[in-house]
């Protein structure tokens, strides 16, 4: 089922001014979002369930996205290989949008589950061993550790619950 643009109100509303995000920067990842990936992509599933794990999905999404459109305004108008061309090139868009993600999830895993939790150790569970990389050698201040086995699995759980809260909940 195609998964219909959802309103900002379901998203973390100190996250969304924070990084001042309007109903047009959804308009955009959405439609990002569905050049590289389909129109029923997972990315757009957990944007559309809002709350936390949405907004970490949408933050990721708006920070890469703002960093393309500002090299490439028309990405939005390309094929799906030229944007995903234009991504590679501009890796750092990505680890960007790494950088403000993770910190959010880690500090609503915290509030919210009321743990604690190593970035490594979300990144590794939530995207991989990619993203983790990225981040490792990137030159952006972020404190990365590689995680245990054990610490990757808690991630899995604990994130597996942040998932499941709902907007409002």
């Amino acid at each position: 089922m195609l998964q219909p643009i959802p309103d900002l109100a379901i998203f973390d509303r100190e996250a969304i001014t924070e990084h001042h995000i309007i109903e047009s920067d959804l308009r955009r990842v959405w439609r990002y979002v569905t050049i590289l990936q389909g129109p029923r992509s997972r990315v757009l599933r957990d944007i559309a369930g809002g709350c936390y794990y949405g907004t970490s999905a949408l933050l990721h999404e708006v920070i890469e996205l703002r960093v393309l459109l500002e090299r490439e305004p028309y990405l939005l108008y390309q094929s799906k290989e030229i944007v995903r061309r234009c991504l590679r090139i501009n890796k750092d868009a990505h680890v960007r949008a790494l950088m403000v993600e993770y910190p959010y999830l880690q500090q609503k895993v915290q509030d919210t589950l009321g743990e604690k939790i190593g970035l490594g150790a979300l990144v590794l569970a939530n995207a991989g061993l990619d993203d983790l990389w990225f981040l490792a050698e990137s030159e952006l201040p972020l404190p990365i550790f590689w995680p245990s086995d054990d610490e990757a699995c808690r991630a899995m759980s604990l994130l597996s619950r942040l998932r499941a809260l709902k907007a409002g909940g």
